[in-house]
């Protein structure tokens, strides 16, 4: 069964394994904070931490990953944070960053992994949440449209055009 589980020691092994695979094929780029740290004891402490950060320049968030209870698996993270008041977040990386690994791709694991992250903003007070994709990237915003998200208009993101959606959580 597909969950979200905030990281934890357990997941040891199978983040290194993830890690390992995702960047064998690509620079991981999203979400970010998977990818902190030097080794997975870093990772962890950073991760941890973050939810509760006190520092002005930085945006609280939470990181989950999406995980199979019955093998182990991890199949990439997404992070939630509380608010998008800082110039990076307000345009183009709003209050999600998700991201799958490169061979669990086209498995619409990114549209469960969002599916699941909704109830998880709720609970932290986001009842609107922006989540941008880059436009190249069809599946991306096929999961975020699955998810109810509406399209609102075209913006550029590191120079590539991107997406910005709005999805209401009921």
């Amino acid at each position: 069964m597909l969950i979200l589980e905030f990281p934890n020691e357990r997941h040891r092994a199978a983040y290194e394994d993830m890690v390992k695979g995702w960047r064998s094929v690509e620079t991981p780029t999203s979400p970010g904070k998977l990818f902190a740290g030097k080794d997975f004891d870093e990772f962890l402490s950073i991760v941890q931490r973050e939810p509760a950060e006190s520092d002005p320049a930085k945006v609280p968030a939470h990181l989950f990953f999406l995980a199979d209870t019955e093998c182990s698996k991890l199949f990439g993270a997404i992070q939630i944070r509380h608010h998008i008041n800082h110039p990076n977040l307000i345009e183009t990386g709003g209050h999600i960053g998700y991201g799958i690994c490169p061979s669990e791709r086209r498995k619409a694991y990114a549209t469960r992994m969002l599916a699941l992250a909704l109830p998880e903003a709720k609970k932290i007070g986001l009842s609107r949440l922006l989540v941008t994709c880059k436009d190249a990237n069809v599946g991306s915003w096929k999961a975020i449209e699955s998810n109810g998200g509406v399209f609102e208009r075209t913006t550029f993101d590191e120079g590539q055009l991107a997406r910005r959606y709005w999805i209401e959580i009921t």
